[in-house]
């Protein structure tokens, strides 16, 4: 399908729409956060999320993060311990990630332990936009989108 088609929207694979579907209705056991830091510059570091995490006590999980472009969400399948070491020796290390338990802090707090629901998306004719996703809990929502400059946001979902 040709992006133009579509004012330059950008969709989900049927390989990632596959992939939300079979970890919905599992139970959360860890949430990770993956940090993306860059202190090239000492007096200005930067710090965006890059990816989130979620794994289920059946031992799956699924990764959110920036897709290819950087212009919309994708489902990732990344080495993290590899990504870390070709980011840190290219950049010398002025540019490293760290994997953050995200369980404990304010947002996650009491997720782990229920069940994904849903992962709820904008359809748009025959394909779902990565522009965002809606983690459903149950009576827990946690809106997930990408800003170029920001990377991943993560906010609460409320539907008042």
């Amino acid at each position: 399908m040709d992006n133009n088609e579509t004012n330059n929207d950008v969709f989900f694979s049927k390989e990632a729409l596959i992939k939300m579907l079979e970890v919905q209705g599992k139970t959360v056991e860890k949430i990770i956060i993956v940090l993306w830091q860059n202190i090239i510059d000492n007096s200005n570091s930067i710090e965006i999320i890059d990816s989130l995490q979620l794994r289920f006590k059946d031992g799956s999980k699924i990764t959110l993060g920036c897709n290819e472009n950087s212009d919309g969400l994708d489902v990732l399948e990344v080495n993290f311990i590899e990504l870390k070491k070709q980011l840190e020796d290219e950049f010398n290390g002025k540019i490293k990630l760290h994997a953050l338990d995200a369980g404990k802090t304010k947002m996650w707090l009491g997720i782990e332990g229920k069940t994904l629901e849903s992962i709820q998306l904008t359809k748009e004719n025959d394909y779902y936009k990565s522009d965002s996703v809606l983690l459903n809990f149950g009576d827990e929502k946690r809106a997930v989108s990408i800003s170029p400059s920001d990377g991943l946001i993560i906010d609460y979902y409320d539907e008042e």
